[in-house]
């Protein structure tokens, strides 16, 4: 749909109806304000209407003075139909009626639409330039009716002009007001986050780096002054540090500092097994010359000697077993039996199987004595027996 181009907007638009007046009718209806200083008079406006995008746009062509309105109503009577209809046909037949308006010598700053037999107030309106020879045809027909040109009062006018400059400033408020708004969300919107994902993983990898350097720091210490085994110096102060509570500020995080540093613990278990597997293997190698040579010695003294002895069978050094965990009937007996347990707090499994057996292998044996299913699904306080 296509505007009209040169306008003069009257008073502020409605942003649901928009409403379009030729300057033929807004003439016209200057002439007649002049003439309702003493008495309102009324005026009906014809023309067309459309709507697009849901706003009705309305284009008065015409406007013609109607004698049985007297004053604003909502619903027109059976003989003020009639009558705007008369006037429609006789001046304005290509027309429809639009609305109408009272006018009591004061500047019209907006009109009375008409749809669906009701009538509401429409504020403002614009002032467009068209060939209209209908209206001009009816003013040079009603000429005789013709006044003065309009002479609105000056003080009348300065208060209309008054409340369209507040009405404007108020609009302009609430606009600055909006853009205010709007200016404060984007910067609100442009406020750089924290990775608070990255920083908390950042916490969890720290703090196992830091109980892992704890679990060595007392493990090396341990075994310097006990000359235990670097792995049962490590279990045994893990299991001391997991006895203890950490602080509140990484306590959320013990269950994950506890898997890494058991992850880390059980390497250096490995580590120290496949050691002491090769020292072993060395000792036997070192062993075998000595019996050779021993067997030489043998044969040395037989040679001399001229009685025949008999053969002696060198008898090998024994291997030394190296085991981690010495193990007594004592305790081959404890273990055999089942012991409670009790779930403490940062307590898993693997923790649970590394502690009293030195390693996880126990685990599934624990699940299957305990009924356990989900080796993660264990709770404070529960008792649990251990093989």
């Amino acid at each position: 749909m296509e505007l009209p181009k040169n306008i003069t907007q009257i008073g502020e638009a409605d942003k649901h109806c928009r409403v379009y007046v030729e300057d033929y009718v807004v003439s016209y209806i200057k002439q007649m304000n002049g003439m309702a200083q003493n008495k309102d008079i009324a005026i009906a406006l014809y023309g067309r209407r459309t709507t697009e995008n849901g706003v009705a746009y309305l284009f008065a062509y015409g406007s013609a003075k109607l004698n049985f309105l007297q004053k604003p109503i909502r619903h027109l009577s059976q003989a003020q139909e009639q009558e705007i209809e008369k006037l429609r046909k006789k001046y304005f037949p290509e027309m429809t009626f639009l609305g109408y308006q009272i006018l009591n010598g004061e500047m019209v700053e907006g009109f009375r639409i008409c749809e669906q037999e009701i009538c509401r107030y429409v504020a403002g309106y614009a002032q467009f330039y068209e060939k209209n020879d209908s209206m001009l045809a009816y003013m040079l027909e009603n000429r005789g009716e013709e006044a003065e040109p309009e002479k609105v009062d000056q003080e009348k006018y300065e208060v209309v002009k008054k409340r369209q400059e507040e009405r404007r400033q108020r609009q302009e408020n609430v606009h600055a007001g909006h853009a205010e708004y709007a200016g404060r969300i984007e910067r609100r919107d442009n406020i750089i986050p924290m990775p608070t994902v990255g920083l908390r993983r950042m916490k969890m990898a720290a703090t196992g780096v830091f109980v892992l350097l704890c679990v060595m720091a007392l493990a090396l210490m341990r075994q310097e002054n006990t000359g235990e085994s670097l792995g049962e110096t490590a279990r045994q102060a893990m299991s001391s540090l997991m006895e203890q509570k950490l602080p509140d500020a990484v306590e959320e995080q013990n269950q994950v500092s506890t898997l890494v540093a058991e992850d880390k613990l059980e390497d250096a278990l490995r580590q120290e097994n496949n050691a002491m597997a090769e020292n072993t293997t060395t000792k036997e190698e070192t062993a075998a010359p000595e019996t050779m040579v021993t067997e030489a010695a043998v044969e040395d003294t037989t040679e001399v000697t001229e009685e025949p002895q008999p053969e002696v069978t060198p008898t090998p050094e024994p291997t030394p077993e190296v085991t981690v965990e010495s193990e007594t009937p004592q305790t081959q007996a404890a273990v055999a039996q089942p012991t409670a347990y009790t779930i403490k707090k940062g307590d898993t499994l693997i923790g649970i199987s590394l502690r009293n057996y030195g390693n996880n292998t126990k685990v599934p044996e624990i699940c299957a004595l305990n009924g356990i299913t989900d080796p993660d699904d264990i709770k404070i306080g529960q008792e649990i027996l251990l093989p």
